[in-house]
């Protein structure tokens, strides 16, 4: 009985959310990847890799910390790679929208500029176009987002 209030209550938050005011400044800092936990509320530490609805095997779940500056800049790091970006949240749709930015240097950046995902601004550096992460549940000091289907990411507060 408890296992299907809990995976009715999962349901329910990945098609509704829950309706939370979230403003720009509550997520600025640290927030350190906890775990990702599956529609039973279970830690998963490998999941099924599917790509284009092809499976690829099993993937080792390994999700980025973030820290977010009031200037709208991030950085999000994990043990394998550092990465910068811009960020906004969109406050409709409780998304955080990451923009990934690209050096000029990069040997990704043709392919990129092709398939048409990034832009170049001001400051010389090119950004790809908006990843964007549901937060389903905020608190001052965790949150919970949505990640593939049936998974979601829990994040603390550093």
């Amino acid at each position: 009985m408890r296992k299907t209030i809990f995976t009715t209550l999962i349901l329910m938050i990945f098609q509704i959310g829950i309706s939370q005011e979230i403003a720009e400044s509550d997520l600025i800092g640290e927030w350190t990847f906890i775990e990702l936990q599956d529609e039973n509320g279970e830690k998963q530490t490998k999941i099924p890799l599917t790509r284009f609805g092809r499976d690829m095997g099993i993937e080792k779940v390994n999700r980025d910390s973030y820290i977010f500056n009031d200037d709208g800049t991030y950085k999000s790091f994990n043990p394998l790679n550092i990465s910068y970006g811009t960020w906004f949240l969109d406050k409709e749709t409780n998304e955080l929208n990451l923009e990934l930015r690209i050096e000029p240097e990069s040997p990704y950046l043709p392919s990129l500029k092709k398939a048409g995902i990034v832009t170049k601004r001001e400051d010389g550096f090119y950004y790809q176009k908006a990843v964007k992460k549901r937060i389903l549940i905020f608190g001052t000091d965790s949150m919970t987002i949505a990640d593939r289907e049936e998974y979601v990411l829990i994040y603390n507060r550093k």
